[in-house]
């Protein structure tokens, strides 16, 4: 596995603040160091960030086989598409300096990264599909149409790149999808939890008041509203709980307003609070060690939510709904509890029967935290790195005998 020269490429943006130091949001920043303890070099093929989203650049790469090389700005997804030479050409001109690029996706640029060099080897890491959840984002009808005649055709872009070449995803829904259409394509689960990140307990909810969590993007397809109704519900039940939302905002969705105003107008202010973005690591972690459920009501399509992972990790009982690979990489009744998308009464159900089931509370943390062991960033890593390794080795033979 070590020897590879491992260029990797999205649109999650990485700064180089005036110190020096190379930036980049937490989730983004584990997974490039993952990659880095499995390989010789990592080449990074970022966008520079906007001033808005340097308050974001909250994790260190502090590995010294990691490079950084600013492809241009991380501008509106039309400028980008406008012009994408321009961002390809970094890489394109340190073609020698990497045996292959790996670009995740989806992503704006991902079909012309695949074609950016000839004689370049590309693997794809496809983690969602911008095609589910157009219906729920906060824009008016028009541009709704809009985003998905894009998204369709970005979609059909990567599928055509994907045929071409050596493809991870980290979805069974993607999987089932792109089986028969991709040649070389390989299930994976992505995560940023390390073997270091574990927080051992063997049950929760000991002392009123029973604290809710959610952590992720403050974006409405995560079931934040139904989250609120639920903790409503709760409330007029009896139930003594708090949900605690921490992450970072949206841009462009008003979620968090309309939580609050629904808060405010059923007399639950005190009972949903909001922290705000918290860096990954024990400034995140903190909030997994003092709650007591994690909560997570996606409405659509998820690949596998990193959280879910960091949740387990930190011996949670874990309420999800039944939507993408949640269901198929963990095991309802066992070390999850799945409920319907898109139904508060169904969630509030499920949390009131985890705050009065010990038994079966301290049999999820307990299955949650064997299955979350097989399955940290390290282990991971090795096995993304070893498949492309294996790949690259049988394309190199292919091409030999061809010739």
């Amino acid at each position: 596995m070590m020897g590879l020269r491992l260029g990797f490429h999205y649109h999650t943006p990485l700064y180089r603040d005036p110190a020096g130091r190379l930036l980049t949001p937490g989730g983004q920043g584990r997974f490039i160091e993952g990659l880095a303890g499995a390989c010789d070099r990592v080449v990074c093929f970022l966008h520079s960030p906007r001033e808005q989203e340097i308050p974001y650049m909250d994790y260190e790469l502090t590995a010294p086989n990691i490079s950084h090389v600013d492809i241009g700005p991380h501008a509106s997804v039309p400028r980008r598409m406008l012009q994408p030479g321009r961002f390809v050409k970094p890489v394109v001109d340190r073609r020698d300096e990497i045996d292959v690029l790996l670009v995740r996706g989806p992503s704006p640029l991902l079909a012309h990264m695949a074609h950016a060099h000839p004689d370049l080897p590309v693997v794809l890491l496809l983690v969602g599909d911008y095609m589910r959840g157009v219906d729920d984002l906060p824009q008016p009808f028009w541009r709704k149409e809009l985003i998905r005649l894009w998204a369709g055709y970005n979609k059909r872009q990567q599928i055509n790149a994907a045929r071409r070449t050596l493809t991870f995803v980290n979805s069974r829904q993607l999987y089932d999808e792109l089986k028969g259409l991709v040649p070389a394509l390989r299930e994976t689960r992505t995560t940023t939890l390390t073997a270091a990140d574990f927080y051992e307990r063997e049950d929760t909810c000991h002392a009123t008041p029973y604290h809710l969590l959610y952590t992720g993007r403050m974006d409405r397809t995560k079931g934040l509203f139904q989250m609120a109704e639920a903790v409503n519900i709760l409330t007029q039940q009896g139930e003594d709980v708090i949900l605690d939302l921490v992450g970072r905002p949206e841009q462009g969705d008003p979620i968090l307003d309309e939580i609050m105003a629904y808060a405010h107008d059923h007399a639950i202010t005190d009972r949903i609070r909001y922290h705000g973005f918290k860096t990954v690591g024990p400034e995140l972690f903190r909030y997994y060690q003092e709650a007591d459920i994690y909560v997570l009501a996606s409405l659509g399509s998820e690949g596998f939510p990193r959280t879910i992972w960091e949740a387990l990790a930190h011996s949670l009982p874990v309420i999800a709904t039944r939507v993408g690979s949640i269901p198929l990489f963990l095991q309802d009744g066992h070390d999850v509890m799945l409920v319907e998308p898109r139904s508060s009464t169904a969630l509030a159900a499920a949390v009131r029967q985890l705050i009065h089931d010990p038994a079966r509370r301290r049999a999820q943390i307990a299955a949650g935290l064997e299955t979350v062991r097989q399955n940290t960033l390290e282990n991971r890593s090795r096995e993304l790195v070893a498949a492309i390794t294996d790949w690259l080795r049988e394309r190199g033979k292919s091409a030999a005998v061809t010739s």
